[in-house]
């Protein structure tokens, strides 16, 4: 097994130290950190400042070889892409042959003694995505709000940073933000916009002392809405075969846990993280959940829901999978440390592929296909260091690659 794999999985099972949902920025001299004081249990009263509109942007310019680490195709042609800094976001419209920075304008140069932006914006479609770049723990941030695919961004105050967005359309969407972090415990806040995050209304929140619907105990890796009603947090927490999966049908208030989850036939005293589910359809679902073997294994699980999320089936497996994507309700592909994989029955069976043009050395850590032929996968040689990171792209289904970046 790779390095990566074993190392982070095995800090997963040992200590589950809970990081924020999203990292502030990132700078030389790391900041202290202590239980918040000031927790926010009201929503704001006060409509935000006047909403704050950069010039348009005549034409994007042309990034030479970024290093791209995260990646979202809507179509064969359009897609998004954050580098690996965390610093830049980007557009290309030719597949990832060219990528154009679509940064604001406000977000650069950064500011003195600060390394990384920490952006991971949520990308609705090839026009519209949110972000909110890290913060020094201030208790409030600014949305960045494109709906013209990166030409313009509105800068709008929130009262919260450290913010992990998710949009079930332009307008309706949910904030989930951490409030404190320690050793296998995360304490957080959510938040819900109705107008595409103008203004934002709290809906959960931890208080210290008190008991809450969503325990403070344990890591949450990602929020998902499939309607402004329904949504799931997974996360992870050190017991052994427990899934760390919970979910609301009203609309972040109250949320409890999911217990229908089961492990694979042969498996027990493992660790599992259950990532953020997400959805093909109306009806159908997908949970990827990362599994740790006594032995040190490590799996990528499989659960699918076909009844909007009210259960979740398991289907199958891959070892060492680092990411799962589903183009239909029917065809799915893993990447991982072993190479690519293909499903074409939901989840239940996965078939390796020998894929033309990505070396057989290497470790596939992405994938993200928009159709049956059009797909694009980041892999390394390296999973320990994640460089040099490669981006390649198919036109036929994943039989043969092309190198784009670098």
């Amino acid at each position: 097994m790779k390095n990566k794999i074993a190392v982070l999985l095995s800090i997963l099972a040992l200590a589950l130290a809970a990081a924020a949902c999203q990292a502030p920025w990132n700078t030389t001299t790391p900041s202290e950190t202590s239980a918040p004081t000031d927790i926010i249990t009201e929503p704001p009263t006060e409509a935000p400042t006047e909403t704050a509109t950069e010039e348009p942007t005549p034409a994007l310019p042309i990034v030479t070889d970024p290093i791209i680490y995260s990646f979202a195709f809507f179509t064969p042609d359009r897609g998004w892409a954050v580098t690996q800094d965390g610093n830049e976001v980007l557009v290309t419209v030719d597949g990832g042959q060219t990528w154009l920075n679509a940064t604001p304008a406000a977000l650069s140069p950064l500011p003195a003694g600060v390394t990384s932006l920490g952006l991971t914006p949520f990308f609705l479609d090839a026009d519209t995505a949110w972000m909110t770049p890290g913060s020094f723990g201030s208790g409030s941030g600014t949305l960045y709000h494109t709906t013209d695919g990166g030409q313009t961004w509105t800068a709008t105050p929130t009262p919260f940073d450290n913010a992990q967005y998710t949009f079930v359309d332009p307008n309706g969407g949910y904030a989930l933000v951490s409030l404190d972090a320690g050793a296998g415990s995360q304490y957080v806040a959510i938040y819900q916009t109705t107008d595409g995050g103008a203004n934002w209304t709290q809906v959960f929140s931890h208080v210290p002392g008190e008991t809450a619907s969503l325990p403070g105990g344990g890591h949450k890796s990602g929020l998902t809405f499939l309607d402004m009603n329904h949504g799931w947090i997974g996360g992870d927490i050190p017991m052994t075969d427990y899934f760390y999966l919970y979910t609301t049908s009203d609309g972040g208030v109250s949320w409890s846990q999911e217990t229908d989850i089961a492990l694979p036939a042969g498996f027990s005293n493992t660790f599992e993280e259950a990532q953020r589910p997400f959805f093909v359809s109306g009806t159908v679902g997908y949970l990827p959940v990362r599994m740790l073997t006594e032995s040190s294994e490590s799996y990528l699980l499989i659960y699918r829901s076909d009844d909007s999320g009210q259960t979740w089936i398991y289907q199958g497996l891959v070892q060492n999978g680092w990411d799962v994507d589903f183009d239909t309700p029917a065809s799915g592909w893993i990447a991982s440390d072993l190479g690519l994989y293909h499903s074409t029955d939901g989840g239940v069976t996965w078939s390796a592929l020998s894929p033309s043009g990505i070396p057989a050395t290497d470790s596939i850590l992405k994938v993200d296909f928009v159709d049956g032929q059009y797909g694009w996968a980041l892999s390394t040689p390296d999973p320990g260091t994640m460089s040099p990171l490669h981006l390649y792209r198919t036109v036929d289904g994943g039989a043969s690659w092309t190198q784009l970046m670098p």
